[in-house]
């Protein structure tokens, strides 16, 4: 039987959050007279969690406890419970204890103002400073390159009409890029300010590594957001700048030839600007390909999912 939320709570080692998360999205969730569940998804963890997913499960019936065999990430762990859910909205959060369920009521407030996608914005942080000034500086550049403007991207605690979520294919670390992905489908998108607590138990699961995935999501997103659809204007912006360097090395090398500059120095300058030459050919070769492949399998002609707005105090949908 469909219900009409659905809560995904992700956990990696951490079972001493389990059964107090499970407990306060329950007491969050009953006061709003709706039928819910809440997904627990086990990212591979390597402790007690899992059991303690199982046996809350089993003695809960609006708990789904799913298991993945190997850790496989946060963003594999979410899309596994967005998959399994049922829910016509579906709402993701962290499982350690630092989002709060409380403030799911307020998400799903505006959902029915006609929003298709809520998501939480962390005003008053309450992490260190060497995680949240390399997520301001992410967030504004992901802001500034997709279109979408959040404050937050990194904020687990999100809203979604599941019409929105389920089409996404996601990988690496893009389900910050949620809503900035939907926003393709004509999604409308908002954000809510969402209390946010100091870590209770558990240690973070991001080091300095994360910088540079963020950044490898950041440019995917943007090509897939901007040309995934003309794959060959991207590619070609991307040899600009090497195209420009095959001439900044060939201007070089003549004047070094012209003015007798030290011997060698002609031809390395001539082998850089060959080198410079052959990236940039190999980025238009690639956009090539890519217009073929968009060509061929029909995606150029496929249409994005329409998004729909509900009305929730209408006929369209239940009343919260």
């Amino acid at each position: 039987m469909n219900v009409y939320l659905s809560v995904v709570i992700p956990f990696y080692n951490e079972e001493e959050s389990v059964q107090l998360v499970v407990d306060t999205v329950y007491n969050s969730c009953a006061r709003l007279g709706i039928d819910f569940e809440i997904i627990l998804v086990d990212d591979g963890s390597e402790d007690g969690t899992w059991s303690i997913i199982e046996s809350v499960s089993k003695s809960e019936r609006f708990v789904v406890g799913i298991k993945l065999a190997v850790n496989c990430g946060q963003t594999s762990a979410m899309v596994a419970g967005i998959s399994y859910s049922t829910g016509e909205i579906i709402v993701t959060m962290d499982g350690d204890l630092q989002n709060d369920p409380n403030d799911i009521p307020e998400l799903l407030s505006k959902i029915e103002e006609g929003y298709d996608i809520v998501s939480g914005w962390r005003r008053d942080r309450k992490d260190h400073f060497s995680r949240v000034l390399p997520s301001k500086i992410a967030n504004w550049i992901i802001s500034r390159t997709t279109g979408v403007e959040l404050h937050d991207y990194g904020c687990s605690l999100k809203a979604y009409r599941s019409e929105c979520i389920k089409t996404i294919e996601a990988y690496g670390e893009m389900h910050r890029f949620f809503p900035a992905l939907a926003s393709m489908t004509g999604a409308r998108v908002t954000e809510l300010p969402v209390n946010h607590f100091a870590r209770r138990s558990g240690v973070s699961k991001y080091g300095f590594e994360r910088i540079f995935k963020v950044i490898a999501d950041i440019l995917s997103i943007n090509l897939i957001i901007r040309f995934s659809s003309m794959p060959l204007k991207g590619f070609s912006i991307l040899a600009i700048p090497f195209f420009l360097l095959t001439l900044f090395f060939l201007f070089v090398g003549g004047c070094s030839s012209v003015f007798n500059w030290t011997t060698g120095k002609t031809s390395f300058f001539a082998f850089t600007g060959f080198l410079s030459f052959m990236a940039s050919a190999h980025l238009i070769v690639l956009g090539i390909l890519g217009e073929l492949v968009v060509n061929t399998s029909d995606l150029s002609f496929t249409e994005m999912p329409e998004v729909t707005k509900k009305n929730l105090n209408g006929s369209g949908g239940k009343n919260v």
